[in-house]
C-alpha cells in the first residue's frame, strides 16, 4: 500500500514516521520551498524515534489513499486539487467541517474520516514531539468500512497505531469536538499544558463547555459513542504535557482551529435553540487572541 500524506506538521509527521515503521510506503505530497525542506527528511522524538528522508512528489498520483493533514482552515482552497488528483482522501481534521465538505466536493464515497486522541506538538529546532499516544478511530463518510479502509486500518496497526473501525463515523467526530471544545480553547487562552485542565476553575470552564456541546448533539440526535467528559479527561492525563495545537498556533501567531471546533459547536446550538454561553465566550475570546496577536 503506498500513502500520500499531505500536511506534514505535527500529527502528519507522527503518522508518516509510524506508518513507515510498519511497513507502509509513505509519499509526501508538497511543491516548492517546502517540499524542498521535507526533502531533508522528518525528525519524530517522544513516543516515536524517526528520522529519515521520504519520498515527495507534487501529487499523490500512484498512491492507494491520500490522508489530509493540514489544518482545518485549510481546506477550502485545496478542494479544486483535490477534486483533480482522483484519489480517496482521509481528512485528518479537527473539528466538524472537513469530513462535510469532502463529502460535497469529492463524493462521500471517496471519503474517510480519522479521529484520534494522539498528541504531538512541532519544536523549535524543526522536529516533532510526540507527547502523547491516544485512541484512533477510522471510518467512512457515509455506510460501513470498505475493504480498502481495512487495509489502511491494518498499516496503522502495523506501525503501532491501533486504529478501531466504525460505522457511525459523525458520532466519532461528535465525540472528538465536544472534547476538544472541552480542553483547547480553555487550555490555549490560559496558556497551560492539557493536564492543567483536570482541576480548579479551569476544569469546571472545561466541563461546562463540554456540557453545552454534548446538549447540541443530544438535540440533533447524533449518538455518541461514549461519554465526552470521560474523554476530554483520558486526553487530559494521556496528553497531559503537552500544549495543545489551539495553543500552539496562538504561541506562532497563526490562525487556529476555533471555527471548526467551538464556531460549529455554537451555530448549531443557534439553529437549534440550545444555549451555549461558555462555549460563545471561549469563540469569542479566542478570535480577539488572533486579531490581537
Amino acid at each position: 500500500m503506498t500513502i500520500a500524506l499531505l500536511g506534514a506538521g505535527a500529527l502528519g509527521s507522527v503518522l508518516a514516521a509510524r506508518l513507515v515503521q510498519g511497513g507502509a510506503e509513505v509519499v509526501l505530497i508538497a511543491d516548492g520551498a517546502r517540499a524542498e525542506r521535507l526533502r531533508r527528511g522528518l525528525r519524530v522524538v517522544g513516543l516515536t524515534q524517526f528520522r529519515e528522508a521520504l519520498a515527495v512528489q507534487s501529487t499523490p498520483e500512484g498512491c492507494d489513499w491520500l490522508l489530509l493533514c493540514t489544518k482545518s482552515w485549510q481546506l477550502e482552497p485545496l478542494l479544486p486539487r483535490l477534486e483533480a488528483w482522483c484519489v480517496p482522501v482521509v481528512a485528518c481534521q479537527n473539528g466538524l467541517l472537513a469530513v462535510d465538505a469532502l463529502a460535497d466536493a469529492l463524493g462521500a464515497g471517496n471519503v474517510a474520516g480519522f479521529v484520534t486522541g494522539l498528541g504531538a506538538a512541532r519544536r523549535p529546532d524543526g522536529s516533532v514531539l510526540h507527547a502523547g499516544d491516544g485512541y484512533a478511530v477510522l471510518g467512512a463518510a457515509v455506510g460501513a468500512p470498505t475493504a480498502a479502509l481495512q487495509l489502511l486500518r491494518d498499516a496503522l496497526s502495523a506501525g503501532g497505531i491501533e486504529a478501531t473501525l466504525t460505522s457511525d463515523l459523525p458520532g466519532e467526530l461528535w465525540l472528538k469536538a465536544i472534547a476538544n471544545n472541552a480542553i483547547n480553547p480553555v487550555a490555549a487562552l490560559a496558556g497551560v499544558p492539557n493536564g492543567a485542565l483536570r482541576e480548579g476553575a479551569l476544569r469546571e470552564r472545561a466541563q461546562a463547555a463540554c456540557r453545552e456541546g454534548t446538549a447540541v448533539a443530544t438535540t440533533l440526535e447524533i449518538v455518541l459513542p461514549g461519554d465526552a467528559w470521560a474523554r476530554a479527561l483520558e486526553i487530559m492525563e494521556r496528553t497531559a504535557k503537552n500544549h495543545c495545537s489551539m495553543l500552539q498556533d496562538l504561541e506562532a501567531q497563526r490562525p487556529t482551529e476555533i471555527d471548526a471546533i467551538t464556531g460549529a459547536i455554537v451555530r448549531r446550538g443557534r439553529r437549534t435553540g440550545v444555549a451555549t454561553p461558555v462555549s460563545e465566550a471561549l469563540l469569542r475570546t479566542v478570535r480577539e487572541r488572533e486579531v490581537h496577536s
